[in-house]
Protein backbone atom coordinates (compact mmCIF):
# COMPACT_ATOMS: atom_id res chain seq x y z
CA UNK A 1 0.00 0.00 0.00
CA UNK A 2 1.48 3.31 -1.05
CA UNK A 3 1.33 6.64 0.73
CA UNK A 4 -1.20 8.29 -1.51
CA UNK A 5 -2.66 11.70 -2.03
CA UNK A 6 -6.27 12.51 -1.24
CA UNK A 7 -8.45 12.86 -4.29
CA UNK A 8 -11.81 13.47 -2.64
CA UNK A 9 -12.58 16.68 -4.52
CA UNK A 10 -12.12 14.91 -7.82
CA UNK A 11 -14.16 11.96 -6.64
CA UNK A 12 -17.09 13.94 -5.31
CA UNK A 13 -17.14 16.04 -8.48
CA UNK A 14 -17.51 12.89 -10.55
CA UNK A 15 -20.13 11.05 -8.50
CA UNK A 16 -23.01 12.43 -10.54
CA UNK A 17 -21.54 10.98 -13.72
CA UNK A 18 -23.92 8.59 -15.45
CA UNK A 19 -26.82 9.75 -13.31
CA UNK A 20 -30.17 9.83 -15.16
CA UNK A 21 -32.88 12.29 -14.27
CA UNK A 22 -35.30 11.48 -17.09
CA UNK A 23 -35.92 9.06 -19.94
CA UNK A 24 -34.08 11.29 -22.42
CA UNK A 25 -30.90 10.50 -20.51
CA UNK A 26 -31.33 6.82 -21.31
CA UNK A 27 -30.89 7.55 -24.99
CA UNK A 28 -27.77 9.65 -24.54
CA UNK A 29 -24.49 7.81 -24.66
CA UNK A 30 -22.11 9.34 -22.09
CA UNK A 31 -19.50 6.66 -22.60
CA UNK A 32 -17.02 8.21 -24.98
CA UNK A 33 -13.75 9.58 -23.70
CA UNK A 34 -14.99 13.03 -24.70
CA UNK A 35 -17.69 12.95 -22.01
CA UNK A 36 -15.79 11.35 -19.15
CA UNK A 37 -12.38 11.94 -17.65
CA UNK A 38 -10.82 8.46 -17.33
CA UNK A 39 -8.32 9.73 -14.77
CA UNK A 40 -11.03 10.89 -12.39
CA UNK A 41 -13.28 7.91 -13.05
CA UNK A 42 -10.57 5.45 -12.08
CA UNK A 43 -10.37 7.13 -8.69
CA UNK A 44 -14.15 7.03 -8.41
CA UNK A 45 -14.46 3.28 -8.97
CA UNK A 46 -11.65 2.71 -6.48
CA UNK A 47 -13.42 4.90 -3.92
CA UNK A 48 -17.04 3.68 -4.23
CA UNK A 49 -16.97 0.12 -2.80
CA UNK A 50 -15.95 1.32 0.66
CA UNK A 51 -17.81 4.61 0.75
CA UNK A 52 -21.52 4.72 1.70
CA UNK A 53 -21.99 3.73 5.32
CA UNK A 54 -25.67 2.85 4.84
CA UNK A 55 -24.60 0.33 2.19
CA UNK A 56 -22.02 -1.11 4.57
CA UNK A 57 -24.75 -1.45 7.19
CA UNK A 58 -26.70 -3.80 4.93
CA UNK A 59 -23.59 -5.81 4.07
CA UNK A 60 -23.00 -6.32 7.79
CA UNK A 61 -26.60 -7.48 8.36
CA UNK A 62 -26.02 -10.24 5.82
CA UNK A 63 -23.65 -12.01 6.27
CA UNK A 64 -22.18 -10.24 9.30
CA UNK A 65 -24.95 -11.71 11.42
CA UNK A 66 -23.95 -15.22 10.36
CA UNK A 67 -20.21 -15.08 10.91
CA UNK A 68 -19.99 -14.59 14.70
CA UNK A 69 -17.27 -11.95 14.65
CA UNK A 70 -19.38 -9.01 15.85
CA UNK A 71 -22.76 -8.72 17.48
CA UNK A 72 -25.00 -6.15 19.16
CA UNK A 73 -26.01 -4.02 16.17
CA UNK A 74 -29.80 -4.45 16.13
CA UNK A 75 -30.26 -5.12 12.42
CA UNK A 76 -27.34 -7.55 12.26
CA UNK A 77 -28.91 -9.65 15.01
CA UNK A 78 -32.53 -9.16 13.96
CA UNK A 79 -31.99 -10.13 10.32
CA UNK A 80 -28.70 -12.03 10.13
CA UNK A 81 -28.47 -13.51 13.61
CA UNK A 82 -32.10 -14.63 13.62
CA UNK A 83 -32.09 -15.45 9.88
CA UNK A 84 -35.12 -13.38 9.00
CA UNK A 85 -35.51 -12.58 5.34
CA UNK A 86 -35.57 -8.93 4.43
CA UNK A 87 -35.85 -8.34 0.69
CA UNK A 88 -34.46 -4.77 0.86
CA UNK A 89 -31.43 -5.90 2.84
CA UNK A 90 -30.72 -8.91 0.60
CA UNK A 91 -31.10 -6.75 -2.52
CA UNK A 92 -28.84 -3.92 -1.39
CA UNK A 93 -25.61 -5.17 -2.93
CA UNK A 94 -27.27 -5.80 -6.32
CA UNK A 95 -29.19 -2.54 -6.42
CA UNK A 96 -26.14 -0.47 -5.47
CA UNK A 97 -23.39 -2.20 -7.41
CA UNK A 98 -25.03 -2.64 -10.82
CA UNK A 99 -26.17 0.96 -11.47
CA UNK A 100 -23.21 2.46 -9.64
CA UNK A 101 -19.74 0.91 -9.48
CA UNK A 102 -20.37 -1.80 -12.11
CA UNK A 103 -21.91 0.64 -14.59
CA UNK A 104 -19.07 3.10 -14.13
CA UNK A 105 -16.39 0.43 -14.33
CA UNK A 106 -17.73 -1.18 -17.51
CA UNK A 107 -18.12 2.22 -19.13
CA UNK A 108 -14.56 3.21 -18.17
CA UNK A 109 -13.24 -0.02 -19.67
CA UNK A 110 -15.14 0.59 -22.90
CA UNK A 111 -14.04 4.23 -23.12
CA UNK A 112 -10.34 3.33 -22.78
CA UNK A 113 -10.10 0.02 -24.62
CA UNK A 114 -8.93 1.40 -27.97
CA UNK A 115 -6.51 4.04 -26.74
CA UNK A 116 -2.94 2.73 -26.25
CA UNK A 117 -2.14 5.73 -24.10
CA UNK A 118 -4.84 4.63 -21.62
CA UNK A 119 -3.85 0.96 -21.42
CA UNK A 120 -2.91 1.24 -17.74
CA UNK A 121 -6.21 2.80 -16.71
CA UNK A 122 -8.04 0.21 -18.81
CA UNK A 123 -6.14 -2.64 -17.14
CA UNK A 124 -6.68 -1.25 -13.65
CA UNK A 125 -10.41 -0.94 -14.36
CA UNK A 126 -10.52 -4.56 -15.54
CA UNK A 127 -8.96 -5.72 -12.29
CA UNK A 128 -11.43 -3.66 -10.27
CA UNK A 129 -14.25 -5.13 -12.37
CA UNK A 130 -13.23 -8.62 -11.25
CA UNK A 131 -12.99 -7.50 -7.63
CA UNK A 132 -16.54 -6.09 -7.70
CA UNK A 133 -18.15 -8.90 -9.69
CA UNK A 134 -16.52 -11.47 -7.40
CA UNK A 135 -18.43 -9.98 -4.49
CA UNK A 136 -21.69 -10.00 -6.46
CA UNK A 137 -21.49 -13.56 -7.76
CA UNK A 138 -20.33 -14.99 -4.43
CA UNK A 139 -23.30 -13.27 -2.80
CA UNK A 140 -26.02 -14.39 -5.25
CA UNK A 141 -24.62 -17.11 -7.52
CA UNK A 142 -25.50 -16.84 -11.23
CA UNK A 143 -25.76 -13.16 -12.14
CA UNK A 144 -25.70 -10.88 -15.19
CA UNK A 145 -22.03 -10.55 -16.07
CA UNK A 146 -21.04 -10.59 -19.73
CA UNK A 147 -23.78 -8.13 -20.74
CA UNK A 148 -23.89 -6.20 -17.47
CA UNK A 149 -23.36 -2.48 -17.78
CA UNK A 150 -24.11 -2.53 -21.52
CA UNK A 151 -27.46 -0.79 -21.37
CA UNK A 152 -25.86 2.38 -22.71
CA UNK A 153 -23.16 0.68 -24.73
CA UNK A 154 -25.23 -1.80 -26.72
CA UNK A 155 -28.83 -1.05 -25.75
CA UNK A 156 -28.98 -4.24 -23.65
CA UNK A 157 -31.32 -3.20 -20.87
CA UNK A 158 -32.48 -6.79 -20.28
CA UNK A 159 -29.54 -9.04 -19.50
CA UNK A 160 -29.02 -12.77 -19.18
CA UNK A 161 -27.87 -14.40 -15.98
CA UNK A 162 -24.53 -16.08 -16.62
CA UNK A 163 -23.44 -19.28 -14.94
CA UNK A 164 -21.05 -18.71 -12.08
CA UNK A 165 -18.62 -21.23 -13.55
CA UNK A 166 -18.42 -19.19 -16.76
CA UNK A 167 -18.00 -15.99 -14.76
CA UNK A 168 -15.12 -17.49 -12.80
CA UNK A 169 -13.41 -18.66 -15.96
CA UNK A 170 -13.62 -15.14 -17.30
CA UNK A 171 -12.21 -13.76 -14.05
CA UNK A 172 -9.04 -15.77 -14.64
CA UNK A 173 -8.84 -14.55 -18.23
CA UNK A 174 -9.42 -10.92 -17.30
CA UNK A 175 -6.84 -10.89 -14.54
CA UNK A 176 -4.27 -12.61 -16.73
CA UNK A 177 -4.79 -10.24 -19.65
CA UNK A 178 -5.03 -7.09 -17.54
CA UNK A 179 -1.89 -7.92 -15.61
CA UNK A 180 0.10 -8.61 -18.78
CA UNK A 181 -1.20 -5.43 -20.44
CA UNK A 182 -0.01 -3.16 -17.62
CA UNK A 183 2.97 -1.27 -19.00
CA UNK A 184 5.22 1.09 -17.03
CA UNK A 185 6.49 2.60 -20.28
CA UNK A 186 3.01 3.93 -21.10
CA UNK A 187 1.35 6.95 -19.43
CA UNK A 188 0.53 6.34 -15.78
CA UNK A 189 -2.78 7.11 -14.10
CA UNK A 190 -2.65 10.53 -12.45
CA UNK A 191 -5.05 9.90 -9.58
CA UNK A 192 -4.69 6.22 -8.69
CA UNK A 193 -5.92 6.08 -5.08
CA UNK A 194 -4.57 2.58 -4.38
CA UNK A 195 -0.96 2.29 -5.58
CA UNK A 196 -0.18 5.74 -6.94
CA UNK A 197 0.29 4.13 -10.37
CA UNK A 198 2.95 1.62 -9.31
CA UNK A 199 2.54 -0.90 -12.14
CA UNK A 200 4.38 -3.68 -10.34
CA UNK A 201 2.01 -3.38 -7.38
CA UNK A 202 -1.00 -3.59 -9.68
CA UNK A 203 0.38 -6.80 -11.17
CA UNK A 204 0.80 -8.26 -7.68
CA UNK A 205 -2.77 -7.23 -6.85
CA UNK A 206 -4.15 -8.96 -9.95
CA UNK A 207 -2.23 -12.15 -9.14
CA UNK A 208 -3.20 -12.11 -5.46
CA UNK A 209 -6.85 -11.66 -6.38
CA UNK A 210 -6.45 -14.56 -8.81
CA UNK A 211 -5.11 -16.70 -5.96
CA UNK A 212 -8.14 -15.86 -3.80
CA UNK A 213 -10.49 -16.78 -6.65
CA UNK A 214 -8.60 -20.00 -7.38
CA UNK A 215 -8.98 -21.14 -3.77
CA UNK A 216 -12.76 -20.82 -4.06
CA UNK A 217 -12.68 -23.89 -6.36
CA UNK A 218 -11.09 -26.40 -3.99
CA UNK A 219 -14.33 -28.34 -3.59
CA UNK A 220 -15.92 -28.00 -7.02
CA UNK A 221 -12.84 -28.30 -9.24
CA UNK A 222 -9.62 -28.98 -7.29
CA UNK A 223 -7.55 -29.46 -10.46
CA UNK A 224 -8.56 -26.02 -11.76
CA UNK A 225 -7.97 -24.51 -8.32
CA UNK A 226 -4.43 -25.94 -8.29
CA UNK A 227 -3.66 -24.80 -11.83
CA UNK A 228 -4.88 -21.25 -11.34
CA UNK A 229 -3.28 -20.87 -7.91
CA UNK A 230 0.09 -22.06 -9.19
CA UNK A 231 -0.14 -19.71 -12.17
CA UNK A 232 -0.98 -16.75 -9.94
CA UNK A 233 1.86 -17.46 -7.54
CA UNK A 234 4.37 -17.96 -10.36
CA UNK A 235 3.36 -14.59 -11.83
CA UNK A 236 4.01 -12.84 -8.50
CA UNK A 237 1.69 -12.24 -5.53
CA UNK A 238 2.03 -9.96 -2.50
CA UNK A 239 5.28 -10.39 -0.58
CA UNK A 240 4.86 -7.86 2.27
CA UNK A 241 2.36 -5.55 3.91
CA UNK A 242 3.65 -2.81 1.63
CA UNK A 243 1.61 -4.53 -1.09
CA UNK A 244 -1.77 -4.34 0.67
CA UNK A 245 -4.53 -3.25 -1.70
CA UNK A 246 -6.35 -0.56 0.24
CA UNK A 247 -8.03 2.80 -0.25
CA UNK A 248 -7.39 5.54 2.31
CA UNK A 249 -10.30 7.85 3.11
CA UNK A 250 -10.46 11.22 4.85
CA UNK A 251 -11.10 11.80 8.56
CA UNK A 252 -14.66 12.80 7.84
CA UNK A 253 -18.02 11.95 9.39
CA UNK A 254 -20.20 11.00 6.44
CA UNK A 255 -23.82 12.12 6.11
CA UNK A 256 -26.49 9.67 7.26
CA UNK A 257 -27.40 8.96 3.65
CA UNK A 258 -25.36 9.11 0.48
CA UNK A 259 -21.67 9.34 -0.21
CA UNK A 260 -19.15 11.04 2.05
CA UNK A 261 -15.38 11.36 2.14
CA UNK A 262 -14.84 9.04 5.10
CA UNK A 263 -14.50 5.27 5.27
CA UNK A 264 -18.02 3.83 5.10
CA UNK A 265 -17.27 0.83 7.33
CA UNK A 266 -15.68 3.05 9.97
CA UNK A 267 -18.63 5.45 9.82
CA UNK A 268 -20.99 2.53 10.41
CA UNK A 269 -19.00 1.05 13.27
CA UNK A 270 -18.52 4.45 14.93
CA UNK A 271 -22.25 4.64 15.66
CA UNK A 272 -24.87 7.32 15.61
CA UNK A 273 -23.32 9.76 18.09
CA UNK A 274 -20.05 10.45 19.86
CA UNK A 275 -21.24 9.83 23.40
CA UNK A 276 -23.35 6.74 22.65
CA UNK A 277 -20.42 4.77 21.30
CA UNK A 278 -20.09 1.94 18.85
CA UNK A 279 -22.81 -0.70 18.61
CA UNK A 280 -20.32 -3.36 17.51
CA UNK A 281 -19.31 -5.77 20.25
CA UNK A 282 -16.62 -8.40 19.72
CA UNK A 283 -18.10 -11.86 20.30
CA UNK A 284 -17.23 -14.44 22.92
CA UNK A 285 -16.54 -16.91 20.13
CA UNK A 286 -13.80 -14.93 18.39
CA UNK A 287 -12.27 -13.62 21.62
CA UNK A 288 -11.88 -17.15 22.98
CA UNK A 289 -9.93 -18.11 19.86
CA UNK A 290 -7.73 -15.02 20.03
CA UNK A 291 -7.19 -15.18 23.77
CA UNK A 292 -6.09 -18.83 23.61
CA UNK A 293 -3.32 -17.71 21.23
CA UNK A 294 -2.37 -14.56 23.19
CA UNK A 295 -3.16 -12.64 20.02
CA UNK A 296 -1.73 -9.09 20.13
CA UNK A 297 -4.68 -7.87 18.07
CA UNK A 298 -6.80 -8.59 21.16
CA UNK A 299 -4.33 -7.96 23.96
CA UNK A 300 -3.13 -4.62 22.54
CA UNK A 301 -6.58 -3.32 21.67
CA UNK A 302 -6.30 -3.29 17.88
CA UNK A 303 -9.66 -5.04 17.47
CA UNK A 304 -11.58 -3.90 20.53
CA UNK A 305 -11.40 -2.08 23.83
CA UNK A 306 -13.75 -1.21 26.68
CA UNK A 307 -14.64 2.47 26.46
CA UNK A 308 -16.37 5.06 28.56
CA UNK A 309 -19.42 6.71 27.02
CA UNK A 310 -17.73 10.06 26.62
CA UNK A 311 -16.85 11.99 23.52
CA UNK A 312 -13.27 10.67 23.63
CA UNK A 313 -14.44 7.09 24.12
CA UNK A 314 -11.78 6.73 26.79
CA UNK A 315 -10.12 3.31 26.94
CA UNK A 316 -10.67 1.71 30.36
CA UNK A 317 -10.07 -1.89 29.33
CA UNK A 318 -7.45 -2.68 31.98
CA UNK A 319 -9.50 -1.09 34.76
CA UNK A 320 -12.60 -3.11 33.88
CA UNK A 321 -10.70 -6.37 33.39
CA UNK A 322 -8.98 -5.92 36.75
CA UNK A 323 -12.29 -5.19 38.47
CA UNK A 324 -14.18 -8.03 36.82
CA UNK A 325 -11.40 -10.60 36.90
CA UNK A 326 -11.34 -13.63 34.68
CA UNK A 327 -10.42 -13.86 31.01
CA UNK A 328 -11.02 -11.34 28.24
CA UNK A 329 -13.90 -13.53 27.10
CA UNK A 330 -15.73 -12.72 30.35
CA UNK A 331 -16.05 -9.17 29.00
CA UNK A 332 -17.76 -10.12 25.76
CA UNK A 333 -21.19 -10.61 24.27
CA UNK A 334 -22.17 -13.94 22.72
CA UNK A 335 -22.61 -14.07 18.96
CA UNK A 336 -26.06 -13.49 17.45
CA UNK A 337 -27.23 -11.79 20.64
CA UNK A 338 -28.69 -8.33 21.15
CA UNK A 339 -26.84 -5.75 23.22
CA UNK A 340 -29.21 -6.24 26.14
CA UNK A 341 -28.92 -10.06 26.26
CA UNK A 342 -26.94 -11.66 29.11
CA UNK A 343 -23.95 -13.90 28.40
CA UNK A 344 -24.95 -17.40 29.48
CA UNK A 345 -21.34 -18.62 29.37
CA UNK A 346 -19.84 -15.74 31.33
CA UNK A 347 -22.59 -14.22 33.50
CA UNK A 348 -21.83 -10.69 34.52
CA UNK A 349 -23.25 -7.35 35.45
CA UNK A 350 -22.39 -3.68 35.69
CA UNK A 351 -18.91 -2.71 36.86
CA UNK A 352 -17.70 0.19 38.99
CA UNK A 353 -14.15 1.38 38.44
CA UNK A 354 -11.97 4.04 39.99
CA UNK A 355 -11.11 6.44 37.19
CA UNK A 356 -9.02 9.54 37.96
CA UNK A 357 -9.90 9.24 41.62
CA UNK A 358 -13.65 8.96 41.05
CA UNK A 359 -15.98 5.98 41.21
CA UNK A 360 -17.49 5.42 37.75
CA UNK A 361 -20.36 2.98 37.28
CA UNK A 362 -20.49 1.31 33.86
CA UNK A 363 -23.65 -0.33 32.57
CA UNK A 364 -23.13 -4.02 31.73
CA UNK A 365 -23.27 -3.77 27.94
CA UNK A 366 -20.80 -0.89 27.93
CA UNK A 367 -18.36 -2.80 30.13
CA UNK A 368 -17.75 -5.26 27.27
CA UNK A 369 -15.27 -5.19 24.39
CA UNK A 370 -16.37 -2.91 21.54
CA UNK A 371 -14.77 -1.89 18.26
CA UNK A 372 -11.46 -0.11 18.81
CA UNK A 373 -10.52 3.46 17.97
CA UNK A 374 -8.51 2.16 15.01
CA UNK A 375 -11.57 0.54 13.46
CA UNK A 376 -13.81 3.54 14.21
CA UNK A 377 -11.44 6.09 12.64
CA UNK A 378 -13.13 7.72 9.64
CA UNK A 379 -9.79 7.81 7.80
CA UNK A 380 -9.12 4.10 8.36
CA UNK A 381 -8.03 2.21 5.23
CA UNK A 382 -10.55 0.05 3.38
CA UNK A 383 -8.69 -3.18 2.55
CA UNK A 384 -9.66 -5.06 -0.60
CA UNK A 385 -7.07 -7.80 -0.14
CA UNK A 386 -3.96 -7.96 1.99
CA UNK A 387 -0.65 -9.74 2.32
CA UNK A 388 -1.69 -11.76 5.39
CA UNK A 389 -4.55 -13.33 3.44
CA UNK A 390 -2.17 -14.26 0.62
CA UNK A 391 0.18 -15.96 3.07
CA UNK A 392 -2.63 -18.01 4.63
CA UNK A 393 -3.83 -19.06 1.18
CA UNK A 394 -0.27 -20.01 0.27
CA UNK A 395 -0.11 -22.06 3.46
CA UNK A 396 -3.18 -23.98 2.34
CA UNK A 397 -1.83 -24.42 -1.18
CA UNK A 398 1.46 -25.76 0.20
CA UNK A 399 -0.36 -28.10 2.56
CA UNK A 400 -2.32 -29.46 -0.39
CA UNK A 401 0.97 -30.27 -2.11
CA UNK A 402 0.66 -27.69 -4.87
CA UNK A 403 3.69 -26.26 -6.62
CA UNK A 404 4.27 -23.10 -4.61
CA UNK A 405 7.52 -22.06 -2.92
CA UNK A 406 7.84 -22.50 0.84
CA UNK A 407 6.19 -24.80 3.33
CA UNK A 408 2.74 -24.58 4.86
CA UNK A 409 4.32 -23.89 8.26
CA UNK A 410 6.43 -21.03 6.89
CA UNK A 411 3.52 -19.36 5.14
CA UNK A 412 1.29 -19.77 8.19
CA UNK A 413 3.93 -18.09 10.36
CA UNK A 414 4.24 -15.29 7.81
CA UNK A 415 0.46 -14.89 7.80
CA UNK A 416 0.26 -14.61 11.58
CA UNK A 417 2.97 -11.97 11.66
CA UNK A 418 1.55 -10.00 8.75
CA UNK A 419 -1.92 -10.02 10.31
CA UNK A 420 -0.55 -8.17 13.34
CA UNK A 421 1.82 -5.84 11.48
CA UNK A 422 -1.08 -4.89 9.21
CA UNK A 423 -2.44 -2.73 12.01
CA UNK A 424 0.32 -0.22 11.47
CA UNK A 425 -1.60 1.14 8.50
CA UNK A 426 -4.46 1.83 10.94
CA UNK A 427 -2.10 3.87 13.11
CA UNK A 428 -1.30 1.24 15.73
CA UNK A 429 2.16 1.03 17.28
CA UNK A 430 3.04 -2.62 16.72
CA UNK A 431 5.89 -4.00 18.79
CA UNK A 432 8.03 -6.51 16.88
CA UNK A 433 8.61 -8.58 20.01
CA UNK A 434 4.86 -9.11 20.27
CA UNK A 435 4.73 -10.20 16.64
CA UNK A 436 7.48 -12.80 16.91
CA UNK A 437 6.26 -14.08 20.28
CA UNK A 438 2.80 -14.59 18.75
CA UNK A 439 4.03 -16.55 15.74
CA UNK A 440 6.58 -18.59 17.71
CA UNK A 441 3.98 -19.66 20.26
CA UNK A 442 1.41 -20.67 17.64
CA UNK A 443 2.95 -22.94 14.99
CA UNK A 444 0.77 -24.75 12.49
CA UNK A 445 -0.74 -27.75 14.28
CA UNK A 446 -0.02 -31.16 12.71
CA UNK A 447 -3.28 -32.89 11.80
CA UNK A 448 -5.39 -29.75 11.82
CA UNK A 449 -3.59 -27.55 9.34
CA UNK A 450 -6.66 -26.54 7.32
CA UNK A 451 -8.57 -25.70 10.49
CA UNK A 452 -5.75 -23.49 11.76
CA UNK A 453 -5.37 -21.67 8.44
CA UNK A 454 -9.05 -21.00 7.86
CA UNK A 455 -9.66 -20.03 11.47
CA UNK A 456 -7.02 -17.35 11.03
CA UNK A 457 -8.69 -16.17 7.82
CA UNK A 458 -11.92 -15.83 9.81
CA UNK A 459 -10.12 -13.77 12.47
CA UNK A 460 -8.32 -11.73 9.81
CA UNK A 461 -11.47 -10.71 7.92
CA UNK A 462 -12.91 -8.89 10.92
CA UNK A 463 -13.96 -5.92 8.77
CA UNK A 464 -15.04 -7.92 5.72
CA UNK A 465 -17.85 -10.32 6.67
CA UNK A 466 -18.59 -11.02 3.00
CA UNK A 467 -15.12 -12.43 2.45
CA UNK A 468 -15.26 -14.27 5.79
CA UNK A 469 -18.56 -15.87 4.69
CA UNK A 470 -17.21 -16.82 1.27
CA UNK A 471 -14.10 -18.38 2.75
CA UNK A 472 -16.20 -20.27 5.29
CA UNK A 473 -18.50 -21.62 2.60
CA UNK A 474 -15.63 -22.81 0.40
CA UNK A 475 -13.66 -24.37 3.31
CA UNK A 476 -16.27 -25.27 5.93
CA UNK A 477 -13.94 -23.86 8.58
CA UNK A 478 -13.81 -22.78 11.32
CA UNK A 479 -16.81 -24.27 13.11
CA UNK A 480 -19.03 -21.21 13.02
CA UNK A 481 -22.27 -22.08 14.79
CA UNK A 482 -25.62 -20.77 13.68
CA UNK A 483 -27.30 -20.65 17.09
CA UNK A 484 -30.97 -20.20 16.11
CA UNK A 485 -31.77 -18.61 19.45
CA UNK A 486 -35.27 -17.59 18.33
CA UNK A 487 -36.75 -20.46 16.25
CA UNK A 488 -40.08 -18.67 15.99
CA UNK A 489 -38.41 -15.94 13.90
CA UNK A 490 -36.08 -18.16 11.92
CA UNK A 491 -36.59 -18.52 8.16
CA UNK A 492 -33.59 -20.72 7.34
CA UNK A 493 -34.68 -24.00 8.91
CA UNK A 494 -32.19 -23.33 11.70
CA UNK A 495 -29.24 -23.34 9.29
CA UNK A 496 -26.76 -20.73 8.12
CA UNK A 497 -27.87 -19.34 4.71
CA UNK A 498 -25.58 -20.11 1.77
CA UNK A 499 -26.46 -17.31 -0.69
CA UNK A 500 -28.68 -14.24 -0.97
CA UNK A 501 -31.94 -14.20 -2.90
CA UNK A 502 -32.33 -12.09 -6.05
CA UNK A 503 -34.11 -8.72 -5.87
CA UNK A 504 -37.86 -9.06 -6.36
CA UNK A 505 -37.69 -6.55 -9.22
CA UNK A 506 -35.78 -9.07 -11.29
CA UNK A 507 -38.74 -11.47 -11.37
CA UNK A 508 -40.94 -8.63 -12.60
CA UNK A 509 -38.66 -6.77 -15.01
CA UNK A 510 -36.21 -9.45 -16.20
CA UNK A 511 -38.57 -12.38 -15.97
CA UNK A 512 -37.22 -14.87 -18.50
CA UNK A 513 -33.59 -14.41 -17.48
CA UNK A 514 -34.50 -14.61 -13.81
CA UNK A 515 -36.57 -17.75 -14.27
CA UNK A 516 -33.82 -19.46 -16.26
CA UNK A 517 -31.31 -18.75 -13.50
CA UNK A 518 -33.68 -19.97 -10.79
CA UNK A 519 -34.36 -23.17 -12.73
CA UNK A 520 -30.66 -24.02 -12.49
CA UNK A 521 -30.68 -23.93 -8.70
CA UNK A 522 -34.24 -25.21 -8.24
CA UNK A 523 -35.53 -22.35 -6.13
CA UNK A 524 -34.54 -18.78 -5.35
CA UNK A 525 -33.89 -19.55 -1.72
CA UNK A 526 -31.02 -18.62 0.53
CA UNK A 527 -30.36 -22.24 1.53
CA UNK A 528 -29.41 -23.10 -2.03
CA UNK A 529 -25.69 -23.14 -2.73
CA UNK A 530 -23.64 -21.22 -5.26
CA UNK A 531 -21.78 -23.30 -7.85
CA UNK A 532 -18.47 -23.62 -6.01
CA UNK A 533 -20.08 -24.30 -2.60
CA UNK A 534 -20.33 -28.06 -3.05
CA UNK A 535 -21.81 -29.97 -0.13
CA UNK A 536 -19.39 -32.55 1.20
Amino acid sequence: MKNIKTYSILIIASLSWLGCSNFDDLNTNPNTSATIDPEIMLTTIEFLPGANWQDQTRYFYYPGGFMNQWTGLWGMVEYGGNAQKSAPEMSRLWLKYYPDVINKTITLIDATKDDPALVNINSMARIIKVQCFLRLTDYYGDIPYFDAGKGYLEDKLITQYDRQEDIYNDFFKELDEASKALDASKPLAKYDAIYDSDINEWKKYANSLRLRIAMRLVKVNPAKAKQEAETAVAAGVFTSNEDICAVTYEDFRNPSTGIGKGNGVANLIYGSSADRGSEFWLTTEIVEVMEAMNDPRLLNGYYATIQLRDENRTDVTDLVLNERGGPYAASTMQAQRYAWDPNSKYPGGPVTINYNGEEVAIEYRYSLLRASKYIQAFDAPFINIGYAEVEFLLAEAAFRGWNVPGSAAEHYKNGLEASVRQWRIFGAEVNESDVTAFSNANPLTPGQELMDINTQLWVLHILDPMEAWSNYRRSGMPEVTFHNYVPSLNQSNGQMPRRMEYPSQEAELNTSSYEEAVSRIGEDDWLKRVWWDVEQ
